[in-house]
């Protein structure tokens, strides 16, 4: 009997032992992030206005300055307004080297442009908001350089189609409970915990990226900042409150081919 007893023991030793073993080898289930864009942005005509106020060839109040490099006599101004009471809509752009000005009316600055000139490249950066609301701002940057004569010349530009869907190949998800973790390859990259409790839990399909794609310059350096947001089977707008924010340096070529490294969380 004392042998049987310590038989059944041992056998339910070994079952209890293969449980935890399932249990802790239970392979996660990795999805990919989706996009919000599903196609590319592309460049759009500015309002007529636009092209009418900058043939005027005149930097008056309703430019507005976003970077002023006197050393190197780089300038970049935005347009503002067409008249006293009528929009750019965020098209607009004047750029002054040497005393020669290029205009651009076809770029879009949107509200917060920002422009960096690096003296030892040549390069002169710009990045701009093209689509602009409540929760959302998807920035599109720029490179330039001058020619002799001083005029400015667009090498390349990253549509922010394309970023997103480097951006979704970088990170995937899985959902366990309340808790989002982040994944770039097979390491844990992120893990956070939802708040949020009256939206009838995560969506098939939850980590979401393309509503908050922005861009810094640092030097001759292009870093590129995003937010995935949070989808909900309650309503369709993407949250944010939990998530971290994220940053890739961008490694661009003068064809548009570019390359991300060093992703990591900002603090």
């Amino acid at each position: 009997m004392k042998k049987m007893r310590l038989l059944w023991i041992a056998v339910v030793l070994m079952v209890c032992g293969a449980f935890v073993i399932s249990c802790n080898g239970k392979k996660v289930e990795k999805k990919p992030i989706k996009g919000i864009l599903d196609a590319p942005v592309g460049q759009v005509n500015s309002p007529d206005c636009v092209e009418a106020t900058m043939g005027r060839h005149v930097l008056d109040t309703n430019y507005e300055v976003i970077l002023m490099d006197t050393l190197s006599d780089v300038g970049v101004w935005s347009l503002v307004r067409c008249a006293e009471e009528e929009s750019s809509d965020g098209f607009g752009l004047v750029v002054v080297h040497n005393g020669y000005a290029t205009a651009f009316p076809s770029i879009r600055h949107g509200n917060r442009p920002i422009a960096r000139y690096d003296t030892a490249s040549g390069n002169l950066w710009f990045s701009g908001g093209v689509i602009e609301g409540t929760g959302v701002l998807t920035e599109r940057p720029y490179l330039m350089r001058f020619r002799e004569n001083g005029s400015t010349f667009i090498v390349t530009s990253i549509e922010p189609y394309d970023m997103q869907q480097a951006l979704c190949k970088e990170l995937m998800y899985s959902v366990s409970g309340e808790n989002v973790t982040l994944y770039n390859g097979d390491q844990e990259f992120a893990k956070v915990t939802n708040s949020i409790k009256d939206m009838g839990g995560f969506d098939e399909d939850a980590v979401w990226i393309g509503e908050q794609l922005t861009y810094t310059i640092s030097g001759n350096d292009l870093y590129v900042h995003f937010t995935p947001g949070v989808k909900f089977v309650v309503g369709k707008v993407l949250h944010y409150e939990d998530m971290p924010t994220i940053s890739a340096r961008v490694n661009l070529n003068d064809d548009g081919s570019f390359t991300l490294s060093e992703l990591e969380i900002e603090k």
